[in-house]
Order: C-alpha cells, then sequence, then structure tokens
C-alpha cells in the first residue's frame, strides 16, 4: 500500500506531558519492547538509521524511551560506550540546530544531568540563541518549535510568551498543526497535533481553548480499531499507524481534560496490537518488520508517559561498575556467555580456561573496567585483576582478595580471630593468618587451586544461614551436602556477585 504520510524527518517526535503517572514497575509490553531496543545499540553506543550508521535524533528518541521505561540511559550499553556516551560526543555538531539542542536537552533532564554542560555543551545557551523575537520562533518548523518549548519547560527555564504565541498562531481551522506555520500549504496532522499540544502543556496552557480545540482534532484522527490516522481525512478508509497513535496517546494524557480514559485504553490497545512477538513494533498493521525508530518512538506511550520524560530518582548517578554490569552485546575475539549477557576477552579468558573455568569461577557478571586504576571483570565467584608485567606465565592477570573484602570489619569476631592449631591428620594449620583447614575444605582446596587460587584461610569454619561455611582471602568454601559428591560436596560461594552488589548499594 502506497502512503503520503507527512514525515517529521528533522525532528524525530518524541513525547512529553507535564504532570506524569506515578512509576512503578513497567507493563511487559514496555519490558519487551526495552529489550528488544537494547540489542539494537551500536558498539559506539548510538542507535542506527537506514544507513546502519548511528543517528543522533533516533539515538535520542532511544534515550527518552528507555528514561520513561524507568531505565538510566547512561546504564544502556552494547559492552562500550552507554546512550549518554554517545550524545555527549556528537553533541557539539547535533546541537547546532535548534531540534538537536532541544532534544538533547530533553534527554539531559530525563537522565538526570545538567543540560548546560552535556559533552561540554551548554545546550540552553545554544538553544536559545536561535529565538527569533520578530516571529516568536526558535525553527520556521512547528514541530521543532515545539520541541525547543518542551526543553525549556522541562529544563524548568522561562518560556518566551512569544514561543507560546506563535504555537497558538500556527493553529489550523479545523483545531490541529502542521509542522509548517503557513496552514494554506500543509494539512494538519496528528503528530505535529499531538507534539504541540504537549509543549503547550509543559508551558502551562492546560486547559485553554487551543489546547481543547488541538485534542478535538486528534479525536477526529481516531479510527474505529482505536488507532490513530497520520492525518484526519488523508485516506479512505482511514488507517491508523504506530507513531502517530503513540503520540496522540502522549498528548491526550498529557491533556488530561477533554480525552476520556476509554479513549485512551482503546488507543493503547490498538498500540499494543502493532508490537511484533521479537518486542519491537512495526509502523502499520500490514507492515510486520520490526521498526526501530517507531519502536523508540513508541516506548513513551506504552509506559503513559508524556513528555517531557522527568529523571528518576538515582539517575545522572551512573557508576563504573553499573556501566559495566549492563547486558552486552558479543564482541569478536571474545567468548560470550549469553547466560549473564557477558563477554569475556584476552588474557581474562586465557586465565578462566586454564585455571578453573565455570565450576570455580562462575560466569562473567561484568564487561572488563577500571576499578582502583585497574583493568578487572567479576565473576559470579570471583574478581580477576591485570596486573601487566607482573605474573606472565599466568596472562598477568592475578584474583581479587574478595574474601577478604567481604569479611573486612570481622577480625574481632570468634571465626576469623587468631585459632590453635587442630591436632587432626586431615587438618592443615596455616600460621601465616593462625587458621586451620580441615576435612572436606581441605581436600578441595589442595585438589581444585590451593594456595594460588583461594588464598589462604582467614576464618575457622563457621555457620553462616544455615551453612557450614570458610572464608578465604580469594573465596568462600560452602559445604552442600550431597550436592557435590565429586567435589566433597563443596561449592564455591558467590562472592562476586554479592560483593557487586554490596560495592553499587555504597555508591
Amino acid at each position: 500500500m502506497q502512503r503520503t504520510i507527512p514525515t517529521l524527518v528533522l525532528a524525530s517526535p518524541l513525547w512529553l506531558g507535564l504532570a506524569p503517572p506515578a512509576r512503578g514497575s513497567p507493563s511487559l509490553p514496555v519490558t519487551r519492547a526495552v529489550d528488544w531496543l537494547r540489542t539494537q545499540q551500536q558498539p559506539d553506543g548510538g542507535f542506527a538509521s537506514q544507513s546502519g550508521d548511528s543517528e543522533p535524533g533516533i539515538t535520542a528518541d532511544a534515550a527518552l524511551a528507555f528514561a520513561a521505561a524507568g531505565v538510566d540511559p547512561d546504564l544502556v550499553a552494547a559492552g562500550g560506550p552507554s546512550i549518554i556516551d554517545y550524545l555527549r560526543a556528537v553533541a557539539g555538531d547535533y546541537a547546532d540546530t535548534p531540534v538537536g539542542a532541544a532534544k538533547l536537552t530533553l534527554v539531559a533532564v530525563a537522565s538526570g544531568v545538567d543540560p548546560r554542560d552535556f559533552g561540554g555543551i551548554d545546550l540552553l545557551a545554544r538553544l536559545t540563541a536561535n529565538f527569533d523575537p520578530a516571529t516568536g520562533l526558535f525553527d520556521p518548523q512547528i514541530v521543532n518549535h515545539a520541541f525547543a518549548v518542551m526543553a525549556l519547560a522541562a529544563a524548568r527555564q522561562p518560556v518566551p510568551a512569544a514561543a507560546v504565541n506563535a504555537l497558538i498562531d500556527a493553529q489550523a481551522i479545523d483545531g490541529g498543526w502542521s509542522s509548517l506555520p503557513e496552514q494554506g500549504s500543509r494539512r494538519s496532522d496528528s503528530r505535529t497535533t499531538a507534539l504541540t499540544i504537549q509543549a503547550l502543556v509543559a508551558a502551562g496552557e492546560r486547559g485553554t481553548t487551543a489546547v481543547d480545540r488541538g485534542i478535538g482534532y486528534l479525536l477526529a484522527a481516531q479510527t474505529d480499531d482505536g488507532s490513530f490516522v497520520a492525518q484526519v481525512g488523508a485516506q479512505v478508509p482511514a488507517v491508523g499507524d504506530a507513531t502517530s497513535s503513540a503520540f496522540a496517546i502522549q498528548a491526550m494524557l498529557a491533556a488530561g481534560e477533554r480525552a476520556t480514559l476509554d479513549t485512551v485504553a482503546v488507543g493503547m490497545a490498538a498500540l499494543e496490537r502493532l508490537q511484533n512477538d521479537s518486542g519491537a513494533l512495526r509502523a502499520w498493521a500490514d507492515e510486520p518488520g520490526d521498526n526501530l525508530p517507531v519502536t523508540a518512538q513508541a516506548v513513551p506511550a506504552l509506559a503513559l508517559q508524556p513528555l517531557p520524560v522527568p529523571p528518576h530518582t538515582g539517575f545522572g548517578r551512573t557508576t563504573a561498575i553499573e556501566r559495566a554490569m549492563q547486558p552486552a552485546s558479543p564482541k569478536e575475539s571474545c567468548a560470550y556467555y549469553a547466560a549473564t549477557g557477558h563477554n569475556l576477552c584476552a588474557g581474562f579468558l586465557s586465565y578462566w580456561l586454564a585455571y578453573g573455568g565455570l565450576a570455580v569461577y562462575g560466569y562473567p557478571i561484568t564487561e572488563e573496567f577500571i576499578e582502583d586504576g585497574r583493568t578487572v571483570p567479576y565473576f559470579e565467584r570471583a574478581r580477576f585483576e591485570w596486573h601487566p608485567g607482573v605474573a606472565p606465565e599466568r596472562f598477568d592477570v592475578l584474583l581479587g582478595r574478595i574474601g577478604s573484602e567481604h569479611t573486612a570489619g570481622r577480625a574481632s569476631s570468634p571465626p576469623f580471630a587468631p585459632a590453635e592449631p587442630i591436632e587432626q591428620p586431615d587438618c592443615l594449620y596455616f600460621p601465616q593468618t593462625q587458621h586451620n583447614l580441615c576435612g572436606g575444605f581441605n581436600d578441595y582446596w589442595q585438589r581444585y587451586g590451593a594456595l594460588s587460587v583461594y588464598g589462604y584461610p582467614i576464618s575457622e569454619e563457621v555457620v553462616e544461614d544455615g551453612r557450614t561455611v570458610q572464608y578465604f582471602e580469594r573465596a568462600r568454601l560452602e559445604w552442600h551436602p550431597g550436592a557435590a559428591w565429586s567435589h566433597y560436596d563443596v561449592l564455591v560461594g558467590r562472592l562476586g556477585v554479592e560483593l557487586l552488589t554490596r560495592s553499587r548499594e555504597v555508591n
């Protein structure tokens, strides 16, 4: 089917509202869409256009989608730079346009990042420099101007009255807006109308005649199946599309008055019917392909979140650990473990394979990152550290002392206090730490790595959470009766997971 729907190429439209709904766990459609979006991220942190290269507008859409879903965009990375890293890197060029500066401002606010220092760029200064007092416009295209108004409101900056009046003056007789202010040359369309409504609401115009008339246009654009068409009367029969439906839903949520809950609910049902099994959305019902821009633009509507997307508590506090923990895409020349979504590369992979592998260390649970000046990845039961030149015969990899770190502050408690030697044939005493190693723990320690893997014992046997355990400099051994007879019923505790979780909580 040939379709002639106006495309807002320069704007790469998004969504906005002044009073967002309370946030909770995302719905299943939102979760599925966001999970699919993760698979589309490029190694540079961006999201690609049809050319295959990362494109700032689509990437900004994706950033707002993640933020609307409650995911910090600065934590979304395919094993490399995050979305925010990519947008910071291209901000100098992309913010040269009013819509670029506006969309980056919306992303910065939603991500808890200062828009006055985004990749070294003052986005608000770039944006306001484009304002024309004579016309009241930041950009001749109404949709781009609407983004500018939304961005200023999101950043809690004054919105010039002339900018609001310019939006109201551009309203067509049918209640809608078209992308260009010369209404005689362009018909109103649902996408520009929906974005303009959200801009007016953000600027404090909720409940005004202009917003009410705009909602009236959107209600006329809703089809019998609940979806929204791009232009009223442009097609017979009317066929709705995902982007128009998403934007209309957001506008109605932002306006909050004339649109009934039933209208929004029917629109949401229509939008969800356009979601593929992959989690991505398609543009139209009869075009089954997964569509990246459409999916990014639809997620906020699925999340019932108009523009501007407010920052989630804790956004903008990203740590290196949190970034490294995010699911990654497979890397060339590395081993990828789908069980945890992480790569293992170079000397770390060689060491893991040569000195115990899965049984001893577990799966990787981070990508490589810098911690205390040293390159490390974490595993379920260990932390590998790269020490160049220290141990070439072991790929210059040493095991982190996570047992000692995990038990810091417990030296005076009875299991960790110095002990006397136990005079039993199956026990060893280590004067270096003044602790004993007995029975199955002794057998396991000697057979599966000994000092080089686990280090010295730093406690006696102790019962924790109903299980007998013993701590070592680099591990915790646990007794699981009947669980692993070939390994003396001893398993290595998941100290890597526990230490990483605690580090995130502290940060």
